[in-house]
């Protein structure tokens, strides 16, 4: 299935109409794939989609995994098409909400599959309840993986221009591994022995499950969205 490119809404012709058949046809092919091997990585896919599309509408950027992807070359596209397209406006704002609406639907008419998808991981956190979720650690583990995957994530607000985002970070811890646990106060013993300054007080430990129907790369990637859409979340509330 031909992935949508991130700035796919942006390419002429702007006009939403035309851009409502675009994204029908690729939703048309999603749902074909999604008794195959390709359900996981196509609905990963989707939702990726309907993530830059209410970044974008919220700010007028990309969500930064999907700017970290992205070349110079693209990244200077878009301004450009923006640039190019100031009297399309209002045009693009509709295309970019009336999309978000039919991904919206479109998830939930299947969701059972939108179910299923989800519960390939299992995302707890394990914090204090006045935790200020600015920082802390990510676990992914699953049953027959001897060591877990351990990240560590912080973020803060920046300022562009006039505008306040967030700049989210997390990144792999190679060494030393811990060892698979079921176990939440090993895991927290593992992180004071080998973490500078670790303290349950103002570090949040979530724990990510990864079930045996996937990869442990692929619950890997899964885990680290779903985790910073909890933290989002969090944020906002």
């Amino acid at each position: 299935m031909k992935n949508l490119k991130p700035y796919w809404f942006l390419e002429s012709p702007i006009d939403a109409e035309y851009r409502y058949y675009i994204l029908m046809a690729f939703l048309v092919k999603l749902k074909k794939s999604f008794r195959t091997k390709q359900f996981v990585k196509n609905f990963k896919e989707l939702l990726t989609i309907k993530r830059d599309l209410e970044s974008f509408d919220k700010s007028t950027e990309f969500t930064s995994k999907t700017l970290s992807k992205m070349t110079e070359d693209e990244k200077s596209l878009v301004y450009t098409i923006l640039d190019n397209n100031l009297d399309n406006i209002e045009e693009i704002d509709v295309i970019v909400k009336s999309s978000i609406k039919t991904i919206e639907d479109f998830l939930e008419e299947n969701s059972f599959f939108y179910e299923k998808y989800n519960s390939l991981v299992n995302v707890e956190s394990y914090c204090a309840k006045y935790n200020l979720w600015d920082q802390g650690f990510l676990v992914i583990r699953k049953k027959d993986e001897e060591f877990m995957k351990v990240f560590t994530w912080f973020f803060s607000i920046v300022k562009i221009g006039k505008k306040e985002n967030v700049a989210l970070l997390m990144t792999e811890l190679l060494d030393p591994l811990c060892e698979t646990t079921n176990e939440i106060s090993n895991i927290k013993k593992f992180l004071k022995t080998n973490i500078k300054d670790f303290t349950s007080q103002y570090d949040c430990v979530l724990v990510a499950d990864v079930s045996d129907d996937i990869d442990i790369e692929t619950g890997t990637d899964i885990s680290k969205e779903k985790s910073i859409d909890l933290i989002m979340n969090r944020f906002k509330s």
